[in-house]
């Protein structure tokens, strides 16, 4: 994992959280030595030490997560595990991470893109931004740009007109290679969503993972109590007599097309029973403190998006292979090779 580029291509949208402690002209050595040249552009220390920074936080918490860790101990940084150190992969790490993004905005450069490359060339432009007191291109943005602000926009900007260019060329997807994606694809993606009335059985606990331990059995003679067709009133009534445990029941519409903004009990509803099919009934399911059994009453399908109207997110989908691979491999032409030091 601490070698693939692969996995840190895009996952900074841009970059460098951290940038802003080092705003103003005096924030770099502009004579740092040059780390890596791409094409004539060099990386420098500097440079390469933003990127450090940025990342420590998503290595600790790596390390604290799968080995065990503690960044707050003293000598994390140089702890052996599993033939790596906490150090070595943040150097790494970044080390992939500044060269794609530079690759990225060299690739722009060269599809007429006027976006900055090198550090220097980043804080010049920003300094020469502030000192006209322009907004940007956009209706949004500070009147004055913070480093870390500034590099997060270009690079963004740079992928996205990049991104556009190659449309047009060198990226341009054929007919059949979308069509190999609709055809193929998780069906889920092009599905149009629905609209279902369901029932909710539920129990409410005062405590998470707090539940009877009658409310098995309970569930069970819900159950059976659906199979035979009895009537909820009924079923939770003699849950009530024979179990001492009280449900609720209701009946609610969940309807893709109009679910409320935000509304995450909404959205986990939907997910439950996306794909079912009228009649069927969950297990017990958890939902924050409490356990609900649901069952899908009635299913409407709205259907599948056509290939006609998927061919924007057909080509999404594409980019989001083609993309990566293409500066991958626009790095190795500079001389970058996965995993070389």
């Amino acid at each position: 994992m601490r070698k693939k580029v692969s996995r840190w291509l895009l996952a900074a949208a841009a970059v460098i959280g951290v940038m802003a402690v080092c705003m103003g002209r005096k924030a770099f050595d502009r004579s740092s030595d040059a780390a890596i040249s791409l094409e004539g552009y060099d990386i420098t220390t500097d440079h390469l030490a933003l990127y450090e920074k940025d990342l420590r936080s998503t290595v600790s918490s790596y390390f604290y997560q799968v080995y065990h860790l503690d960044p707050n101990e003293e000598g994390f940084w140089e702890k052996e595990v599993d033939g790596q150190t906490p150090g070595q992969v943040l150097k790494e790490r970044a080390r992939a991470q500044a060269i794609l993004d530079t690759v990225e905005r060299i690739e722009a450069r060269k599809h007429d893109i006027d976006i900055p490359v090198t550090l220097e060339e980043m804080n010049r432009a920003l300094e020469e931004k502030n000192q006209a007191g322009e907004k940007g291109t956009g209706t949004y943005g500070p009147e004055q740009y913070g480093l870390a602000e500034y590099l997060s926009r270009t690079q963004l900007d740079a992928r996205e007109a990049l991104k556009e260019a190659l449309l047009k060329d060198e990226l341009a997807p054929s007919q059949e290679q979308l069509r190999q994606i609709y055809d193929n694809g998780d069906p889920e993606i092009f599905s149009k969503g629905f609209k279902a009335r369901v029932g909710i059985y539920s129990y409410y606990s005062m405590k998470v993972g707090d539940y009877p331990e009658d409310l098995g059995q309970a569930w069970s003679f819900v159950t059976e109590a659906e199979a035979a067709g009895q009537k909820p009133e009924e079923t939770i009534a003699r849950v009530r007599e024979t179990f001492g445990i009280e449900m609720d029941y209701e009946e609610v519409e969940c309807d893709t097309d109009s679910l409320p903004r935000d509304n995450q009990e909404a959205a986990w509803l939907a997910e439950q029973i996306d794909g079912r099919e009228r009649g069927w009934l969950s297990l017990p399911l958890e939902y924050g403190a409490s356990q609900e059994l649901i069952k899908v009453i009635d299913m409407e399908d709205y259907g599948t998006v056509s290939w006609e109207e998927a061919q924007g997110m057909l080509t999404s989908l594409w980019l989001e292979e083609a993309y990566p691979a293409y500066l991958r491999g626009r790095a190795e032409d500079y001389g970058y090779q996965e995993g070389s030091r």
